[in-house]
Order: structure tokens, then C-alpha cells, then sequence
């Protein structure tokens, strides 16, 4: 049976903190320490104050991926090392490098991965999100490094596939938007699930503006086979508050489809669908607000 551990890029942002988000997540991708080196007291902090099924992974901090640029440095190997003890205070069973996008990994930069993770004592699996080949096959000399030493490649699962075999996934969706600016609807949540349906374990964390819905969300398909709803209505209605919290006007159609086509709304009680789905059917004009929209989408029965 696969265990499917299902979370955010950290609590931060979860009203209540992190015990509250424990009530909600079973599993949370320690995203501060990318940013920041926590201190040992505080990763003990941290996990006491989780329930002690509750599953950490850290990010390593970015003077290894970004700053040393994955080269085998004193001050990276510092680094990994005290991340490395930072994941056995959490109990963490990942730990995430995170490359630039502008950082291609050539043969030389392979060698020093290995040389890095070999030196480093480590109890987490490593996972390599190497940015600049997010697209195509990996370079064949990272591949074999990431072969050798059972490194998993890190991939969003909602617009590739991890290129090399592993029986444990580990996931940072994002969606197929700019940035983080993207919610997954219904067909691209199951889509997901899908995709990782043959690996023994798997770890989904949502990085997009909605990550706690968007997490929520899966979680809850997950257990009952049903998506919830994302707003207290259907239809056009629904759409209506989507988009009321921060569209601007007047504004143009084009504007709305970028700035708020990748929102979700609910179609009916039973589907989720992109606001984009209907946004660009509406003619090329400026909306001077928001009722004229809807007055658009009713008159040309675009959506009920």
C-alpha cells in the first residue's frame, strides 16, 4: 500500500502556527530552512511541538545550492552538515537541494554533488530539484551521480515525470502557471495522483498562492474519492467570488486572464474548473467592473 504524505511549503502563513497546522497536514516541507540555518534547539522546538507521526522534510539552505553552486566548498560542506543534523533532530526522511535555474549542472558540479553527499552523514534521502533542466532528459553525468548515490530527482508531478527510477517520489508542485501563480483543478489533482501511483512512497508539497487549499484539496481526495468546494457557491456566482477579493478596474480581458484565469471556481457542487475556461470567451474589451463581467459571461451564456 503507498504512503502518500501530503502538505505545504511550510506554516508560516497557516493561521495558528504550526500546531494548528499539524491538526490539518500530516507532513510539511520545512521551506524557512532554505533561507535561513534554524538552530538545533529550534528544530527540537519544532518537534515537540508536532504530534510525533508527523512527518518533516527539510530544504538545505542555499549556500549549497545557490551560493557553492553545488561544489564540495568548506562553507557548503559546513552547511550540509548541519542540515544533515537538523533532519535527524526532525526525524526528516528527505532533504531538498534546490539548484538555480541559472545553474546548469555540468560533469564538474556532478562530481562535487557526490563528493558533498558522501562526505556528509546523513540519515535523510537526498532530492535534487535541479531547476535549469526542468525540461528534457538530465545531463548524463548528473544522472549517473544521482544513480549511483540515490539521490531522487524532484520534479512537479502536475508537469513532468521524475527521470530516474525510484520506488519514493518527492514532489514541489507549483502548476503550470507563472511562478507560484497557479491553482490545480480537479482532472489536474487526480492527474497527480495518477502520476506517482507506482511508487511505494510519496511526498506531494504544495508551493502555489493556495497551497493549504490546494493541499487540503488532494488530502481530501485522497481519503474519500470527492473533491471539496473552494467557494460558498456554483457557477457564474462562484466565479463572481473568485474573483472579487483583488480584481481590479477597470481592467481589460486580456488582464483578466493573467492576473486571474489560473484561479479556480466551482463549475457545479461536483466540479472545479479554471476561471480561464471562461474568461477567454469574453470579447477583447475594458470591464469597468466586476458586475459588468457577469452581466457578459449571463448574456452570452457562457456559464449559468
Amino acid at each position: 500500500m503507498q504512503e502518500a504524505l501530503i502538505g505545504a511549503g511550510g506554516w508560516g502563513y497557516f493561521a495558528g502556527g504550526l500546531e494548528a497546522y499539524a491538526r490539518a497536514f500530516g507532513f510539511a516541507e520545512t521551506n524557512v530552512t532554505f533561507y535561513r540555518q534554524i538552530s538545533e534547539a529550534q528544530a527540537r522546538r519544532w518537534r515537540a511541538r508536532a504530534p510525533s507521526e508527523f512527518v518533516f522534510a527539510v530544504k538545505a539552505h542555499r549556500s549549497i545550492t545557490h551560493g557553492a553552486g553545488l561544489m564540495p566548498t568548506a562553507a557548503a560542506r559546513d552547511a550540509l552538515a548541519h542540515d544533515a543534523r537538523i533532519a535527524r533532530i526532525l526525524r526528516a526522511p528527505f532533504l531538498i537541494l534546490e539548484t538555480p535555474p541559472n545553474l546548469p549542472l555540468d560533469p564538474c558540479r556532478s562530481e562535487g554533488l557526490r563528493d558533498l553527499v558522501a562526505s556528509t552523514r546523513l540519515s535523510a534521502r537526498v532530492g535534487l530539484e535541479a531547476r535549469a533542466h526542468r525540461k528534457g532528459p538530465l545531463p548524463e553525468a548528473l544522472a549517473r551521480t544521482m544513480e549511483d548515490i540515490r539521490i531522487l530527482d524532484v520534479v512537479d508531478l502536475s508537469v513532468a515525470s521524475p527521470r530516474i527510477a525510484s520506488d519514493e517520489v518527492y514532489t514541489r508542485v507549483f502548476g503550470k502557471g507563472e511562478g507560484n501563480r497557479y491553482e490545480l483543478d480537479d482532472s489536474e489533482l487526480r492527474a497527480l495522483g495518477d502520476a506517482s501511483r507506482d511508487a511505494v512512497r510519496v511526498a506531494f508539497t504544495f508551493h502555489g498562492v493556495h497551497m493549504y487549499r490546494d493541499a487540503a484539496r488532494f488530502l481530501t481526495f485522497r481519503r474519500t474519492g470527492t473533491f471539496p468546494p473552494v467557494t460558498s457557491k456554483q457557477g457564474l456566482d462562484s466565479l463572481a467570488e473568485a474573483l472579487a477579493p483583488d480584481a481590479h478596474f477597470p481592467t481589460t480581458r486580456d488582464a483578466l486572464l493573467r492576473d486571474h484565469g489560473w484561479k479556480v471556481f466551482d463549475t457545479d457542487t461536483g466540479t472545479r474548473a479554471h476561471a480561464a475556461d471562461v474568461l477567454a470567451r469574453l470579447p477583447r474589451q475594458t470591464y469597468a467592473s466586476l458586475a459588468a463581467i457577469v452581466d457578459d459571461i449571463r448574456d452570452a451564456g457562457l456559464l449559468a
